[in-house]
């Protein structure tokens, strides 16, 4: 930490402290790689809690907007943006992972609409924090529940909420869960009983997908272009590998979803991590080959692709990847 932040520190008037809390802003953002135990991310938290009561209103909206997606940002911190006025804590209360279930429990049990709607629009929704959003909430709340993917709800609740939806807002939204939970239910099952086609298996390539992955991560190329060029040389076993690292998915779900008939789980996944339908049609016409299927049924799959939104892709993935760790928790239990 240079010593021009530590003269800011010490500085008594609130330009300083604006300047001061504008510098470490940055700093944190630039380190949302960094875990928040690491002793410059807890210095920087530290400092920016230290400054906090003396921010005015523009400070602080600079520090959420800058800071609601970066995930080296304390909890303490997330909770007292969260806590301010709705301008200022909307950012956070819709977008920050540094927000603890408790401390989101709290506000969803004492804030005003505004601050439930905003939660309400989070990628994920605990089962908890569903229940009191659906008591408190109004129409608009209770409406935008209904329609967040993630949020995890009980499906007698979830048909009260969509009865009151349009119909055509409804049957999608409706099959859309319907299609996560069973594909969450198969995941579990042995690959034979769900596939339709044999085990992928891997092909010769001039790429391997570590070389894919380390090119794509030093900005040599992207996904899309090794998704396609191995789905080209038809080597969707590589594409499956590629696809679990980006999603963060298990190698073993991700190709249990390649190989079933349905589409809806490996949509999700090139959605989600932001696959281009150029991409996820070249992935569909090998999967027809693999699967022995006429290429017809690609297109089909692809209106799969099309129904998906990048968001509700995203909070799809990330709530099938919490059910199956809770599966398997109770599982091993």
């Amino acid at each position: 930490m240079d010593d021009s932040l530590l003269k800011l520190a010490k500085a008594s008037s609130s330009q300083k402290k604006h300047e001061l809390a504008a510098h470490m802003t940055g700093l944190l953002a630039a380190r949302d790689d960094a875990t928040t135990t690491s002793e410059e991310t807890k210095l920087l938290n530290s400092m920016l809690e230290g400054v906090y009561t003396s921010l005015g209103d523009e400070a602080k909206q600079e520090m959420s907007d800058k800071l609601a997606d970066v995930s080296a940002m304390s909890s303490t911190l997330a909770a007292a943006l969260a806590n301010e006025e709705i301008p200022i804590a909307q950012a956070v209360l819709e977008r920050s992972t540094s927000l603890s279930e408790a401390d989101i429990v709290k506000l969803a049990q004492t804030k005003g609409q505004d601050f439930l709607l905003a939660l309400a629009k989070r990628d994920h929704v605990s089962k908890d924090v569903t229940k009191i959003l659906i008591s408190r909430g109004d129409k608009d709340v209770k409406q935008t529940v209904a329609c967040n993917l993630g949020a995890e709800i009980e499906m007698p609740e979830f048909e009260a909420l969509v009865k009151d939806m349009p119909k055509q807002m409804g049957d999608r939204i409706r099959h859309l869960r319907k299609s996560n939970e069973e594909l969450v239910e198969d995941l579990f099952k042995d690959d034979g009983e769900i596939a339709a086609g044999s085990e992928l298996q891997r092909r010769p390539s001039k790429i391997s997908p570590k070389a894919w992955v380390m090119g794509i991560q030093m900005g040599k190329t992207t996904l899309n272009k090794a998704v396609y060029q191995c789905s080209v040389e038809h080597n969707l076993f590589d594409v499956v590998a590629l696809l679990s690292f980006f999603s963060g998915m298990q190698m073993k779900y991700v190709h249990n979803l390649m190989v079933r008939f349905d589409s809806t789980g490996i949509a999700t996944i090139c959605r989600a991590t932001g696959l281009g339908a150029k991409e996820f049609q070249a992935i569909c016409k090998e999967r027809c080959k693999h699967l022995k299927f006429p290429e017809s049924t690609g297109s089909k799959w692809l209106t799969n692709y099309h129904m998906l939104d990048d968001t509700d892709a995203r909070r799809l993935l990330n709530l099938m990847k919490i059910k199956l760790k809770a599966t398997e928790r109770a599982e091993a239990a």
